[in-house]
């Protein structure tokens, strides 16, 4: 017996027969793919619980169980998206048309891992990978990285727009990298989010987004930002089941940065 957990019933195997028949089951397999989903759309952690916790509010109070796992799964899963795509329609004035390339996006890559740091970076030239990894990996400043690459600070806040517009386009999102009219709104919601702040909301324009979509898909990818916090996970034990199911809760450390 671990943490209240019999270990001939572990919490991570397949659901038996399928079917889910307690809340605890679909808590310990829904929680981590929808925290990786959560924070590769908003780029933050803030963000990211708001977005979790929105959907544990909505779904968990509806389940009627016993149910398929796949019944389950697919409504947790289009809550999910439905929660990141208000994120992004209600904070920063994003279409709902817009945020129809979330669900579009993730559809198109169903059943496949999501793309690694180098994987999102490989069609970038040298500059422009440099770019990205100062930023994000070392957490150099756009002034910083303008030194270094021997350019103007204004050259390099544009250098790392058309960058992260590339990375759109690997997404499979429409980018525009000539389009440089938000270049420094989004240089500032990069700072934020290597900072691990929430962003300051903005209206943003369609060619920023997409730079904006590509730098939280950057940072989700960075190896511990896509766990969440263990103070964030105790946090949900009372919205998912106030009747109480945390025996059967899978241990926090499986879970958690």
């Amino acid at each position: 017996m671990t943490h209240g957990v019999p270990f001939d019933r572990p919490t991570l195997a397949i659901v038996a027969g399928l079917t889910y028949r307690e809340r605890s089951q679909v808590f310990n397999r829904w929680l981590l793919p929808a925290y990786q989903t959560s924070i590769r759309w908003t780029g933050n952690r803030p963000d990211a619980e708001d977005a979790i916790t929105w959907v544990l509010v909505k779904e968990m109070s509806r389940l009627k169980l016993p149910e398929l796992v796949q019944v389950v799964d697919e409504q947790l899963a289009q809550s999910m998206l439905e929660a990141v795509a208000r994120h992004w329609s209600e904070r920063y004035g994003v279409s709902g048309l817009r945020c129809s390339s979330i669900h579009q996006t993730e559809a198109a890559s169903l059943g496949r891992p999501a793309l690694s740091f180098d994987a999102l970076t490989d069609r970038l030239t040298a500059d422009q990978r440099l770019a990205i990894v100062l930023r994000f990996l070392r957490r150099r400043t756009p002034s910083a990285i303008a030194t270094q690459l021997g350019v103007a600070s204004r050259s390099s806040v544009n250098l790392l727009f058309r960058a992260l517009s590339v990375v759109a386009g690997r997404l499979g999102l429409d980018a525009d990298p000539t389009d440089l009219a938000q270049a420094s709104h989004v240089a500032a919601f990069v700072g934020d989010i290597v900072a691990r702040r929430k962003p300051l909301r903005f209206d943003v324009a369609p060619a920023a987004w997409s730079a904006l979509l590509a730098a939280t898909h950057i940072q989700a990818a960075i190896a511990g930002n896509d766990l969440p916090r263990l103070r964030f996970v105790r946090s949900l034990e009372d919205i998912a089941d106030p009747g109480g199911f945390t025996a059967n809760v899978t241990p926090w450390r499986i879970w958690t940065a």
